[in-house]
């Protein structure tokens, strides 16, 4: 494995192993699982749908938790190649018992072979609790992510613009997240419209004057 991708906290990403795994053996419910409530969860869902069409598409969705954007994906008649990934065996335990024979793997993401890329990666939600090293954690794994990604690479995380969060929650600036996306690519989207506590952050290949067929307009 390159050293460039090693993880920069160990400790912080032990500590979310641990709080994920304690999520998914001690909840009810699936949503409290990935700690989101069903309505918030699909409109970043849809967020990212209502620009995308992913029909056709391959997609890894990293910090699936329990495998819910699969399950919206099925639910809009979506037909893709998905791919689900998470820290936390014992979430990919019960993305299994739901979906059988579905692409589900654990570990920690950094690792993700370069020799397997996806048209889109995908992660929400992943970086919304306090762990030490959070903004290395964040920024290692945004580029892993778009070094993956042939098309884009879309994250989902919590603004510091919301007051309420619990303690242990982790909310992110997102000037600095933008900034940081825009020393990856210059071809970035920020949307902070479409919840009071979330923002994304989707990095693209090219620009979309490249991606579209102009002529018949000009």
């Amino acid at each position: 494995m390159n050293s460039n991708n090693q993880l920069p906290s160990s400790k912080g990403i032990q500590a979310a192993l641990e709080y994920w795994n304690r999520r998914a053996e001690d909840s009810l419910t699936d949503c409290e699982r990935v700690e989101q409530s069903k309505r918030t969860q699909l409109v970043r869902f849809e967020a990212f749908l209502q620009t995308h069409d992913i029909d056709g598409k391959s997609i890894l969705d990293i910090g699936c938790g329990t495998g819910d954007l699969w399950q919206y994906l099925q639910a809009k008649s979506i037909s893709c190649s998905y791919a689900g990934f998470d820290l936390s065996p014992v979430m990919i335990k019960r993305c299994e018992e739901r979906f059988p024979g579905i692409a589900f793997n654990s570990g920690e993401f950094v690792e993700w072979s370069k020799d397997k890329q996806f048209d889109y990666t995908i992660a929400i939600g992943i970086h919304n609790i306090k762990v030490d090293g959070c903004w290395e954690i964040l920024t290692q794994m945004t580029k892993t992510q778009y070094e993956l990604s042939r098309h884009a690479a879309h994250i989902s995380i919590l603004t510091d613009r919301y007051e309420g969060f619990a303690p242990h929650i982790q909310a992110w600036n997102a000037e600095r997240v933008l900034a940081m996306a825009l020393e990856i690519t210059p071809y970035v989207v920020m949307r902070h419209d479409y919840l009071p506590n979330d923002f994304s952050i989707t990095l693209y290949r090219e620009p979309l004057i490249d991606t579209i067929k102009l002529d018949a307009l000009l």
